[in-house]
């Protein structure tokens, strides 16, 4: 297996356990830019001791406009989108829309990047990756019918989706020039006081002093996923020979792991004929992804 694909994979294994832990350390009186932005900055006081190096301010000013795109766009502005729209839709229209990260990230590769355009192969499997989120998620968004404040929730959600696939593939056009784990180190740091700013500004001061010890095991078990799924990914971005289209394909595998760890972790959580349906159509779908062209050409051989 390509090197490039095992961090993506790595990557998408810790980023789909995420979700109960940012539930549990949301309810002990803390609101989600506060806590973003505490998390992210931790991750990176973590990560630039550990990459601290001579002539580091030199590099990050010699990478000014890689640097920019990632603190700015990537941090900042994607995840106040992704915050934002979150608190203006539904739990089932926001899994809809930011199940379809993959999707728009591979489209946005094929405009944007060299060398990483799509064959029917692949969308065809796009096409089937689409057909089977819907079928994990759901169709419905809670009886509500969509409003104002729900479109312009989905419009964040995308606006997130598309800021962060520009600066993956950014980072993947900038293959070799720096370390991934001092990369994601600046972006941790300074995008996490962003948010936390932005945090304080918007939701008033939250203090992390004296909290129950339920609220530092998330926290602390947020920055452990993040300290390591975002170094893979950029590792798997930066890999030699690794294209975003196919980096991205492996987040499909999110939605599975997600809905496998509800029915386990989560009372009243259960599969159902929906969801393993969905599963089985997304794994059919990486199959033609990756292997698709592969597949087509053994069975013309064995009909010869």
């Amino acid at each position: 297996m390509n090197k490039g694909i095992l961090y993506a994979l790595l990557a998408s294994i810790l980023w789909a356990v995420v979700t109960p832990f940012i539930k549990q350390g949301l309810s002990y009186d803390f609101t989600p830019m506060n806590f973003a932005g505490l998390r992210f900055t931790l991750v990176g006081i973590i990560l630039l001791v550990y990459t601290w190096h001579k002539g580091m301010w030199a590099e990050i000013k010699q990478h000014a406009k890689l640097f920019t795109n990632l603190i700015l766009i990537n941090m900042f502005m994607g995840y106040t989108a992704f915050y934002l729209g979150v608190d203006l839709v539904s739990g089932a229209i926001s899994s809809i829309v930011m199940g379809m990260t993959p999707l728009i990230n591979v489209l946005l590769a094929h405009l944007l990047a060299s060398n990483d355009k799509l064959n029917r192969y692949k969308i065809a499997s796009i096409l089937m990756s689409l057909v089977g989120l819907l079928l994990i998620v759901g169709l419905g968004n809670d009886g509500k019918p969509l409003d104002l404040v729900g479109i312009g929730g989905i419009a964040l959600l995308l606006l997130n989706i598309v800021l962060q696939g520009y600066s993956a593939i950014s980072v993947s056009e900038d293959k070799g020039t720096i370390d991934p784990i001092f990369l994601n180190a600046v972006q941790m740091f300074f995008g996490g006081i962003l948010l936390y700013i932005v945090g304080i500004t918007t939701e008033g001061y939250h203090s992390f002093i004296g909290k129950p010890f339920g609220f530092y095991l998330s926290l602390g078990t947020l920055v452990f996923i993040s300290v390591f799924a975002f170094s893979f990914w950029f590792m798997a971005l930066q890999y030699k020979g690794s294209k975003v289209s196919d980096i991205n394909m492996c987040r499909l595998i999110n939605p599975i792991l997600g809905a496998t760890l509800s029915w386990v972790m989560l009372a009243g959580e259960y599969p159902t004929v929906s969801t393993v349906s969905g599963m089985l159509v997304i794994v059919s779908s990486l199959l033609i992804y990756f292997k698709g062209e592969e597949i087509v050409r053994k069975i013309k051989k064995g009909k010869q």
